[in-house]
Protein backbone atom coordinates (compact mmCIF):
# COMPACT_ATOMS: atom_id res chain seq x y z
CA UNK A 1 0.00 0.00 0.00
CA UNK A 2 1.07 3.43 -0.60
CA UNK A 3 0.91 6.04 2.01
CA UNK A 4 -0.13 9.50 1.06
CA UNK A 5 0.90 12.32 3.29
CA UNK A 6 -1.99 14.50 4.07
CA UNK A 7 -1.87 18.05 5.20
CA UNK A 8 -4.50 19.27 7.60
CA UNK A 9 -7.21 21.34 5.98
CA UNK A 10 -7.65 24.67 7.72
CA UNK A 11 -10.88 26.47 7.03
CA UNK A 12 -10.36 29.83 5.39
CA UNK A 13 -10.94 32.69 7.75
CA UNK A 14 -12.59 35.70 6.24
CA UNK A 15 -11.27 39.04 7.47
CA UNK A 16 -13.54 40.80 9.88
CA UNK A 17 -15.48 43.62 8.35
CA UNK A 18 -14.50 46.82 10.03
CA UNK A 19 -17.45 48.89 11.08
CA UNK A 20 -16.64 52.48 10.46
CA UNK A 21 -18.01 55.26 12.59
CA UNK A 22 -19.63 56.96 9.63
CA UNK A 23 -21.67 53.94 8.58
CA UNK A 24 -23.15 53.44 12.03
CA UNK A 25 -24.28 57.06 12.25
CA UNK A 26 -27.30 57.68 10.05
CA UNK A 27 -26.54 60.18 7.36
CA UNK A 28 -28.69 63.26 7.48
CA UNK A 29 -29.35 64.59 4.04
CA UNK A 30 -30.22 68.21 3.59
CA UNK A 31 -33.94 68.43 3.07
CA UNK A 32 -34.82 70.99 0.45
CA UNK A 33 -37.54 73.46 1.35
CA UNK A 34 -40.40 73.34 -1.14
CA UNK A 35 -41.08 76.54 -3.03
CA UNK A 36 -44.51 77.05 -1.44
CA UNK A 37 -43.03 76.84 2.08
CA UNK A 38 -39.96 78.95 1.40
CA UNK A 39 -41.40 82.30 2.48
CA UNK A 40 -42.81 80.84 5.71
CA UNK A 41 -39.47 79.26 6.66
CA UNK A 42 -37.15 82.11 5.59
CA UNK A 43 -39.35 85.15 6.05
CA UNK A 44 -39.02 86.36 2.45
CA UNK A 45 -39.85 84.95 -0.99
CA UNK A 46 -37.49 82.65 -2.90
CA UNK A 47 -36.96 85.12 -5.74
CA UNK A 48 -35.40 87.59 -3.26
CA UNK A 49 -32.64 85.05 -2.61
CA UNK A 50 -32.32 83.99 -6.24
CA UNK A 51 -31.90 87.54 -7.57
CA UNK A 52 -29.78 88.68 -4.55
CA UNK A 53 -32.09 91.59 -3.73
CA UNK A 54 -31.00 91.95 -0.13
CA UNK A 55 -33.00 93.30 2.79
CA UNK A 56 -34.44 96.35 1.02
CA UNK A 57 -36.44 94.43 -1.59
CA UNK A 58 -39.80 95.27 0.06
CA UNK A 59 -39.29 99.03 0.31
CA UNK A 60 -41.74 101.05 -1.77
CA UNK A 61 -39.03 103.36 -3.11
CA UNK A 62 -35.97 101.55 -4.38
CA UNK A 63 -37.33 98.08 -3.70
CA UNK A 64 -39.01 95.48 -5.85
CA UNK A 65 -42.25 94.44 -4.12
CA UNK A 66 -44.32 94.59 -7.32
CA UNK A 67 -41.83 92.56 -9.38
CA UNK A 68 -41.29 89.97 -6.65
CA UNK A 69 -45.02 89.47 -6.11
CA UNK A 70 -45.58 89.10 -9.87
CA UNK A 71 -42.82 86.49 -10.16
CA UNK A 72 -43.99 84.62 -7.07
CA UNK A 73 -47.59 84.59 -8.32
CA UNK A 74 -46.55 83.24 -11.72
CA UNK A 75 -44.40 80.47 -10.22
CA UNK A 76 -47.11 79.56 -7.72
CA UNK A 77 -49.66 79.27 -10.55
CA UNK A 78 -47.29 76.98 -12.46
CA UNK A 79 -46.89 74.76 -9.40
CA UNK A 80 -50.64 74.71 -8.67
CA UNK A 81 -51.42 73.71 -12.27
CA UNK A 82 -48.88 70.88 -12.11
CA UNK A 83 -46.59 72.29 -14.81
CA UNK A 84 -43.72 72.73 -12.36
CA UNK A 85 -42.63 70.59 -9.39
CA UNK A 86 -42.85 72.24 -5.95
CA UNK A 87 -39.10 72.56 -5.39
CA UNK A 88 -36.69 75.45 -5.37
CA UNK A 89 -34.41 73.53 -7.75
CA UNK A 90 -37.10 73.39 -10.44
CA UNK A 91 -37.81 77.10 -9.96
CA UNK A 92 -34.07 77.85 -10.32
CA UNK A 93 -34.03 75.91 -13.59
CA UNK A 94 -37.06 77.86 -14.82
CA UNK A 95 -35.38 81.18 -13.93
CA UNK A 96 -32.20 80.10 -15.73
CA UNK A 97 -34.22 79.28 -18.86
CA UNK A 98 -35.92 82.68 -18.65
CA UNK A 99 -32.55 84.40 -18.31
CA UNK A 100 -31.33 82.57 -21.39
CA UNK A 101 -34.45 83.47 -23.41
CA UNK A 102 -34.25 87.13 -22.38
CA UNK A 103 -30.50 87.19 -23.18
CA UNK A 104 -29.41 88.05 -19.63
CA UNK A 105 -25.79 87.51 -18.70
CA UNK A 106 -25.05 85.74 -15.42
CA UNK A 107 -22.98 88.74 -14.34
CA UNK A 108 -25.83 91.18 -14.93
CA UNK A 109 -26.83 93.44 -12.04
CA UNK A 110 -29.79 92.23 -9.92
CA UNK A 111 -31.77 95.35 -10.86
CA UNK A 112 -31.61 94.49 -14.55
CA UNK A 113 -32.35 90.81 -13.94
CA UNK A 114 -35.44 91.34 -11.78
CA UNK A 115 -36.90 94.00 -14.09
CA UNK A 116 -36.30 91.91 -17.22
CA UNK A 117 -37.67 88.68 -15.76
CA UNK A 118 -40.72 90.50 -14.35
CA UNK A 119 -41.43 92.05 -17.78
CA UNK A 120 -41.01 88.65 -19.44
CA UNK A 121 -43.36 87.00 -16.93
CA UNK A 122 -45.90 89.77 -17.46
CA UNK A 123 -45.73 89.04 -21.20
CA UNK A 124 -46.15 85.29 -20.56
CA UNK A 125 -49.15 85.89 -18.32
CA UNK A 126 -50.83 88.04 -20.98
CA UNK A 127 -50.29 85.44 -23.70
CA UNK A 128 -51.53 82.65 -21.44
CA UNK A 129 -54.66 84.67 -20.72
CA UNK A 130 -55.26 85.11 -24.46
CA UNK A 131 -54.90 81.37 -25.02
CA UNK A 132 -57.18 80.64 -22.06
CA UNK A 133 -59.87 82.97 -23.42
CA UNK A 134 -59.63 81.37 -26.86
CA UNK A 135 -60.17 77.94 -25.34
CA UNK A 136 -62.91 79.23 -23.08
CA UNK A 137 -64.97 81.13 -25.60
CA UNK A 138 -63.95 79.24 -28.70
CA UNK A 139 -62.79 80.69 -31.95
CA UNK A 140 -65.34 82.69 -33.89
CA UNK A 141 -65.19 81.85 -37.55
Amino acid sequence: MTEVARTPVVPAVEPEAKVSESSSVPSVSKVETPFNGYEQSKGYPFSVDYFNLGDTWAETSGGFPKEVSLIEEYVDNKIQSGELPNSTESVKEMFKKMEKVTNLDKHERPLVKIETIAAYIEFLMKTEKIKFNLRRYGQNK
